[in-house]
């Protein structure tokens, strides 16, 4: 177990967080997770997420000569990996306290390292960061471990809102995987039973393939916009096709949680949470999987060298939310509620709430996994993903007991 500072680029920092079978790369700016790597069972290390072609090493993409090539945008300048969207998932626009930015303010601005160690009970490693809107008078404060023998990042997210109004908002995890891990041939799973589809033109310069807000069940028939349908959970090679599906988690689910698989390399990248069944009062729930299919569909900067030009971008997020697919809060609030879940959450004066969050990435035995699998199971040594006879095993902390226990104690000894 070890835990360190370093220094990326100028102004530019991170944490690095390692255990005996990953390691991951929390950078303050953002707090974008940079790296989740673990060793493949072919012997290379191999990192899950995404770093973009576009990403900027600058200071702040106010600060860079080429700002236009972002669109001004700190997100896009900065974005990589997995990341937290508060309290907007969307476009960016102009509101009562300002500007709401793109991805939510979080995602846009840096995180301040309060405290970071090692944890005497259960043997961890831990980091404490926390990034405040003084104009809106809320703060978020994030921890992250890491436990031995487990290839898993875990995150809680405690939000507390200070001024004297409620606070309404979306809260999204974007869990953004790339090359070489991600390749075609991939297989996609989820907890979701029911999805939907994004509007026409939702994502700004986006060319897509699905039929536009249509609702379906099963998300291996997926409806076409030329007729017929698609297999979603099968990735297919670049096809020049951007799209925005979400899907409602169960409400009797105790877990919530999303996969993706390489049969080829045979790893497994998998995020879960407490399913809406599983949630005590002050915590916040995350209502959908969302799954951004970027095969190559967006023709403008960043995406794009130019205007017109070639999607530079492959890639996939498979996170997972309380929002309206990508309208944002803005639009949110006309209408609170898809597939019969919320779509916002609600933070009264002086609350503080928390959301646990947790991703694994490590190789499996059995090649038969490689086809996916059928069913999730809580275990008490971790999670058991079954195919029929056949199983992966996850050793995990399943119900965040270890997080709980550290935050807690960390919290009360401010």
């Amino acid at each position: 177990m070890d835990i360190r500072r370093l220094r990326l680029w100028e102004s530019r920092n991170a944490t690095v967080l390692t255990n005996d079978l990953i390691r991951t790369v929390v950078e303050d700016q953002g707090g974008m997770v940079l790296e989740l790597s673990s060793i493949s069972p072919q012997g290379g290390r191999l990192n899950a997420h995404l770093i973009p072609h576009y990403r900027g090493t600058g200071t702040s993409v106010f600060s860079d000569e080429n700002a236009d090539y972002w669109k001004n945008s700190p997100y896009l300048y900065q974005k990589a990996g997995s990341y937290f969207s508060f309290p907007n998932f969307g476009p960016a626009y102009e509101s009562d306290q300002g500007l709401q930015e793109q991805s939510g303010f979080t995602a846009s601005s840096y995180w301040m390292v309060e405290r970071y160690g090692t944890d005497p009970e259960f043997g961890g490693v831990w980091l404490m960061s926390m990034v405040r809107n003084r104009k809106a008078k809320w703060l978020v404060r994030k921890i992250d471990m890491l436990l031995p023998n487990q290839p898993i990042h875990y995150t809680v997210i405690f939000i507390t809102n200070n001024a004297p109004d409620p606070l309404v908002a979306n809260t999204t995890w974007n869990n953004e995987v790339g090359s070489p891990f991600l390749e075609s041939g991939c297989v996609l799973n989820a907890s979701a039973e029911l999805w939907t589809s994004a509007p026409e033109l939702q994502l700004h310069g986006a060319a897509s393939r699905l039929q536009p807000a249509t609702q379906f069940e099963d998300w291996k028939k997926a409806p076409l916009k030329e007729g017929g349908s698609v297999d979603l959970t099968e990735v297919p090679p670049p096809i020049g096709k951007t799209d925005l599906i979400s899907g409602v988690i169960p409400r009797s689910a105790n877990l919530g949680w999303s996969s993706v698989i390489n049969p080829r390399q045979q790893m497994v990248y998998f995020n879960f949470f407490p399913g809406p069944a599983a949630l005590s009062e002050d915590e916040i729930g995350l209502n959908f999987n969302n799954f951004l299919f970027d095969f190559g569909g967006r023709s403008e900067t960043p995406w794009a060298f130019y205007t017109g030009g070639m999607s530079q971008q492959y890639s996939l997020n498979c996170g997972s939310g309380t929002n309206n697919l990508y309208t944002g809060i803005n639009n949110a609030l006309a209408s609170d509620a898809i597939m019969g879940a919320e779509t916002t959450v609600t933070i009264k004066s002086g609350e503080t709430r928390s959301l646990f969050y947790a991703t694994a990435f490590a190789p499996y035995d059995n090649n038969r996994i490689g086809g996916n699998f059928y069913t999730v199971e809580q275990v008490v040594e971790g999670l058991v993903l079954k195919r029929t006879k056949s199983y992966a095993f996850i050793p995990a902390d399943s119900t965040f007991h270890c997080l709980r226990t550290l935050s807690k104690r960390l919290l009360t000894s401010e």
